[in-house]
């Protein structure tokens, strides 16, 4: 195969063992049987859908078993520097049996780029000769964006390699010209001896054999494409003569140029060459047939799906997993708020808590307006000894519904609507408790929470507040006390204070049990500054508002369960970005931070009421829905869900990671969280700044066998706007659409078996917002 071209591709058979060198950056991948390369002291073993990338110049010796075949590609130097200056600082070689796991993704790619440069070069159209640049390009971006690896070198401090890279595109424009070493040193400011020294270090070739090379690349396509002389092919191609031409032709194919011409050039009169290869009695060439094509295309067809591999920042990791001083995983009360009771009547409703509560552990359903609503039937006058109506018919059958899927009730009332009708209210209260207690038992009942809520701004005053406070607890209480009361508290973080209205419980803290709060980093956001750095205000908005509130309420001495009953982290101010900002990460990394620190953390459903209540543009999200309209899963869900899933004890965690054990091996969750500015979310070129690929390395793994499944949560991998706009249509989407995209609109899961060590590293390619979770399961 000769080493003169752009590049260079067959398949190979390898009939004995035979040493070779790489001219140019080569690309070895095993079809069938066993192939044996050894470099040095090191021994590669290749086997079917193995690649090994050689750096240029490398000295191996190859052999294989009887049914070996391979594809060898070269590319060579003058090419991959011609497009890529940086080509002679780094080094390809690359092995897929060793690589780290998270490569499959690229190694999946090369093979596929290189079977289609094979075929396309083969077939020799020219349609192909675009598509054999295309997968050439490819195999080049692969190689300088994934397997590159710096060259470490002390003489790189005295030269810049991007001299040599323009020598290099110098002598390709020019090799028909007369050209010198002392030309270009004077050009660079080097000594001719220095620059003569350090081009050899670079390249492997003296600055003669380099040009001689280059020279003769070109005059072998003259010699096969035209019917121009030997002399006048010599003398265009930059050789002083056709005798000087022949004799270096000679060396390099061990025939003459008349003599090559003779043997080739009636083949390829008719079609232009690609590549061109020799054969020798150690390696055979293969054409490749059908059976071959066929073997290519199942060693890379299950690549996954709309992989993309622009390139991203990458970053290296080290986690260090230690259990001297691990911290318990918590777990929080789980509150989800449907509206008025009487929306768990409904059939989606329903169905809707049940997947909550089996997937998520919500274990409280939130209500609203218990009193006001329209929950409760009016009183309707009758003459039967026993009445067969009863204005709790509603209510009953709602509690039933709960209480048969062992969840409790989280009841929210309102200042406002009790001091409309507050004896009213206070009658229905003391009527409706002991109904529940008789109608379900006390057990049931005693788990029940209510929460005192008056907004931030209000025109009650403080005393009147805590009038009403009072009154409400000491009803309850009075019939039950084991049922929990507590008291809405409008804290200000910028303030870090309570409104003095609302100071009124700081007086009472005794007869409170809990304390709820809200924390939404939409309300710390001006949506409509540009400026990107505002954002950044509203990072981790909802911890830091947390321990503010914590702290305020030490420094008056009130040690309370704490119940995050709404928050957010930023969607901007439109239901438009609110679909379009993907979040998942930053809904899992806040529950994470939250959870040692709050006792309860709410969430909702029910998108008709809440599009009922808001405006028409400008939707006040108070807190983080799980469903859209038809029962698809947002991807909150899958965030509560991955957190969740959690178990064990947490044995390392940072920022971005948390990796925990249990008895059956180990977790981790990778989280590419970005703070932005949700408007930029329609902005592709935006988000892709905004992925990163991480070199992940992990010391203290116990050492063994590990099933290991990865689920990968991100925009194309389980959230559901993707496919959503993908099927969509100016005709609307029916049921059968809708059922499809809300089934595809899942976590991608993969599965693999690992041999772990107790150093075991692998690489992580993170979209904006993505999840990453593992577990590493022990086999048995």
């Amino acid at each position: 195969m000769p080493h003169l071209q752009d590049y260079a591709i067959g398949v190979e058979r390898v009939k004995r063992p035979t040493s070779e060198i790489s001219l140019g950056t080569k690309v070895v991948f095993a079809i069938s049987g066993q192939i044996n390369i050894k470099i040095a002291e090191e021994n590669f073993e290749l086997q079917e859908g193995d690649i090994l990338v050689l750096d240029r110049n490398t000295f191996y010796t190859i052999e294989g078993d009887k049914e070996n075949l391979l594809i060898n590609l070269t590319i060579s130097d003058t090419f991959f520097a011609h497009y890529y200056e940086e080509y002679f600082q780094h080094s390809f070689k690359f092995f897929s049996r060793e690589s780290d796991p998270g490569r499959e993704r690229i190694v999946g790619t090369l093979r596929k780029s290189v079977s289609e440069l094979l075929i396309t070069s083969t077939t020799r159209t020219r349609a192909n000769k675009l598509e054999a640049q295309t997968a050439l390009f490819q195999i080049l971006l692969l190689l300088t964006r994934f397997l590159k690896k710096q060259i470490p070198s002390s003489t790189r401090k005295e030269v810049n390699d991007k001299r040599i890279s323009r020598m290099i595109r110098e002598v390709e424009e020019r090799f028909d010209e007369t050209l010198s070493l002392r030309e270009f040193a004077q050009k660079e400011f080097l000594s001719e001896a220095y620059l003569s020294r350090y081009f050899k270090k670079t390249t492997g070739l003296g600055f003669l054999q380099y040009l001689t090379e280059v020279r003769l690349k070109h005059a072998l396509q003259n010699i096969i494409h035209s019917t121009e002389s030997i002399t006048d092919i010599a003398l265009k191609n930059g050789f002083s003569s056709q005798k000087h031409f022949s004799e270096v032709f000679k060396a390099h194919f061990s025939v003459t140029p008349s003599e090559y011409r003779a043997k080739h050039h009636s083949d390829f009169s008719k079609v232009e060459q690609e590549t061109t290869v020799q054969t020798s009695s150690n390696i055979e060439q293969i054409k490749p047939t059908s059976d071959i094509l066929i073997k290519l295309t199942s060693l890379y067809q299950e690549m996954e799906p709309r992989t993309d591999l622009n390139e991203a920042p990458f970053e290296e990791k080290s986690i260090t997993v230690t259990d001297k001083s691990p911290r318990t995983l918590e777990k929080n009360m789980h509150i989800l708020t449907i509206g008025e009771l009487k929306e768990a009547l409904k059939e989606d409703v329903q169905r809707q808590i049940i997947t909550t509560r089996d997937e998520l552990g919500v274990n409280y359903i939130g209500v609203r307006y218990l009193f006001g609503g329209s929950t409760f039937l009016p009183e309707a006058e009758t003459d039967e000894l026993v009445p067969t109506s009863s204005p709790y018919a509603k209510a009953d059958l709602a509690l039933t519904f709960l209480k048969q899927h062992n969840l409790q009730l989280f009841i929210r009332l309102e200042y406002q609507d009790i001091s409309r009708d507050e004896q009213g209210v206070f009658d229905r209260l003391d009527h409706f408790l002991r109904h529940s207690i008789q109608m379900f038992g006390r057990e049931f009942v005693s788990k029940w929470h209510f929460m005192f809520f008056e907004p931030k701004y209000t025109s009650a005053n403080k005393t009147d507040l805590k009038r009403l406070y009072l009154k409400v607890q000491q009803t309850i209480k009075s019939i039950f006390p084991a049922i929990q009361v507590g008291n809405f508290v409008p804290f200000s973080l910028s303030k870090n204070a309570v409104p003095a209205q609302h100071t009124w419980f700081l007086d009472i803290a005794d007869q409170i049990d809990f304390i709820s709060f809200n924390a939404n980093q939409n309300e710390a956001v001006d949506f409509s500054n540009e400026d990107i750095k505002s954002f950044l205000i509203s990072e981790d908005y909802c911890l830091a508002k947390t321990l503010k509130l914590k702290a305020f309420l030490k420094h008056h001495h009130i040690n309370k369960p704490m119940m995050l009953i709404n928050w957010n982290t930023l969607t901007g101010n439109t239901r438009h970005t609110n679909g379009t900002f993907f979040r998942g990460a930053l809904v899992l990394k806040t529950m994470l931070d939250l959870a040692p620190e709050v006792n309860a953390l709410g969430f909702w459903i029910n998108t008709e009421l809440h599009e009922g209540e808001g405006s028409q543009l400008n939707i006040s999200l108070d807190g983080l829905e799980m469903f859209h309209f038809f029962n698809g899963k947002r991807p909150a869900f899958y965030a509560v869900k991955f957190f969740k899933r959690l178990k064990g004890i947490v044995v390392a965690e940072g920022e971005d990671y948390i990796i925990t054990k249990h008895a059956d091996g180990y977790q981790l969750i990778l989280m590419n969280c970005a703070t932005i500015n949700p408007r930029y979310a329609v902005e592709e070129k935006f988000l892709k700044e905004e992925r990163k690929e991480v070199h992940i390395r992990i010391k203290g793994f116990e050492a063994g066998e590990y099933q290991v499944c990865k689920w990968l949560f991100d925009r194309d991998n389980g959230a559901l706007y993707s496919k959503y706009w993908q099927l969509n249509s100016k005709h609307g989407l029916d049921k059968e659409i809708l059922d499809y995209i809300v089934d595809a609109s899942q976590p991608t899961l993969t599965v693999s078996d690992e041999t772990i060590t107790e150093d075991w590293s692998f690489y992580a390619y993170l979209d904006i917002n993505a999840i990453h979770f593992y577990e590493f399961r022990h086999t048995i």
